[in-house]
């Protein structure tokens, strides 16, 4: 029972929406990178794409969670201190103080992992690929269109969340998808690899 408060508290928390949005739009644009690179070098083994989007999605998670734990829990406990201070007693032992510790860790898990599930959703088609359901370029094309759809659908989320428009800022968020891609063609094309 006491779980359910917490996630309940969780989803009244502002923060940890706007880490699942931005975190999410990190790990799918990350992933993109690393598909479109290994694209344009002629990577053809589907076991090298996900072992190589797994270790930057679990860097990324491990990221996540430690740097916002440590983020949240000193503002936490800042703002518990400051708290304690105007009420001249100590509340970390309180239900105020382990909510503010606890807090803090669901938060930065939200962070960490929400870059993580959405690095595997997209690199799923290169481990079915990787069973033999379908060639390795056939999971390219799979994945830069997975890439796409979670970024539109995470900006209709935005715009829904600020009122904006949910199809405008879901273009928006697939725009920043493009101009990736483009931007990794660009380099690869000045290096000459």
């Amino acid at each position: 029972m006491e779980i359910k408060k917490y996630f309940k508290l969780l989803k009244e928390e502002e923060i940890a929406r706007r880490y699942f949005v931005m975190n999410s739009f990190d790990g799918a644009l990350t992933i993109l990178g690393v598909i479109i690179g290994m694209y344009t070098t002629g990577v053809n083994d589907a076991r090298i794409v996900v072992i190589s989007c797994i270790g930057a999605a679990v860097a990324m998670a491990v990221s996540g969670i430690w740097g916002a734990y440590a983020t949240e829990h000193a503002e936490r406990m800042r703002a518990l201190k400051n708290l304690e201070r105007h009420m001249l007693r100590d509340l970390g032992e309180s239900r105020i103080g382990r909510e503010a510790k606890l807090m803090s860790l669901l938060i930065a898990l939200v962070n960490g992992i929400s870059p993580l599930l959405v690095s595997i959703l997209i690199i799923t088609p290169f481990i079915l690929s990787q069973i033999g359901l379908f060639p390795i370029d056939i999971a390219f094309y799979l994945c830069i269109s997975l890439v796409l759809l979670i970024l539109f659908l995470v900006g209709m989320l935005v715009g829904k969340i600020g009122a904006d428009g949910m199809i405008k800022s879901g273009a928006k968020m697939v725009l920043a998808g493009l101009l990736v891609s483009i931007m990794i063609l660009l380099l690869d094309g000045l290096t000459g690899v």
